[in-house]
């Protein structure tokens, strides 16, 4: 039943449901599996590279971000207040990264498409 869909929810939202659900082994090989497909596209350079990197770089930010959210939300986890404040750091940094990749990935695209137009 489409009743059942909430639109009130922004993609924010929507991201921290996919989180909270998604295990931490599975968010270790987003982080893992992103940035090893990133360094690899960035260090080969195949035709189209800019895309995977920055596909590859959505998936290790968004692991990222929801590691150190999951580690942070439970205060009695970290003991220690540099490692406290280097989460805060990574979990705030993650965000602009994963942004951005997202931008690049969809504009690249774009560019693709709409080069087949052109040319």
């Amino acid at each position: 039943m489409v009743a059942a869909i909430r639109h009130d929810n922004s993609v924010g939202d929507a991201l921290v449901r996919h989180s909270r659900r998604a295990s931490t082994r599975r968010l270790i090989i987003d982080v893992t599996g992103g940035l090893s497909t990133a360094a690899l596209a960035a260090a080969w350079t195949p035709p189209g590279w800019l895309l995977l990197a920055s596909a590859a770089l959505c998936f290790a930010a968004f692991g990222g971000w929801a590691l150190a959210d999951r580690v942070l939300e439970t205060p009695s986890r970290v003991s220690n207040s540099t490692i406290a404040a280097s989460l805060l750091i990574l979990r705030t940094l993650a965000i602009p990264v994963g942004i951005a990749a997202f931008l690049i990935l969809v504009f690249g695209g774009l560019e693709i498409a709409m080069g087949t137009f052109i040319h």
